[in-house]
C-alpha cells in the first residue's frame, strides 16, 4: 500500500513536470513568433521611411531648383547628406540601412 502511494506521487510529479515543460516551450515559441512579426513590421517601417526620405529629397530638390540663391545643395544626394548630418547633430544615430538591405533581411526571415 505504501509503495502504491509513492508510485502515485511520482507519477503525478512526472505529469506535472511534463505539463510545465510543455507549457514553457509553447510560451517561448509564441513569444518568438510574436517577436519575429514585430521585427518584420519594423523592417517594413524602415523601408517605408527610406522611401519617404526619397520623396522628401525630390520635393526639396525641386524647390531649391526654383530659388535663385540657395544655401545647401540642389542635388538629391547632397540634400540627403545634409539632412542626415542634421539628424545626427540632433543626437540620433546615423542611417546606414537601405531598402535593398531591408528586402534582403525580409527574404531571409521567410
Amino acid at each position: 500500500m505504501h509503495e502504491a502511494i509513492i508510485n502515485g506521487i511520482f507519477a503525478l510529479l512526472g505529469s506535472l513536470l511534463t505539463f510545465l515543460g510543455t507549457y514553457l516551450v509553447n510560451l517561448n515559441i509564441k513569444r518568438d513568433e510574436r517577436n519575429r512579426k514585430r521585427i518584420k513590421n519594423y523592417l517594413e517601417e524602415i523601408k517605408s521611411f527610406y522611401n519617404l526620405e526619397q520623396l522628401y529629397m525630390d520635393a526639396v530638390s525641386e524647390l531649391r531648383q526654383k530659388l535663385p540663391e540657395v544655401e545647401g545643395s540642389k542635388a538629391r544626394q547632397g540634400i540627403q547628406k545634409e539632412f542626415r548630418n542634421r539628424n545626427e547633430e540632433n543626437g540620433n544615430i546615423g542611417l546606414s540601412m537601405t531598402a535593398k538591405q531591408v528586402n534582403k533581411l525580409l527574404a531571409n526571415m521567410e
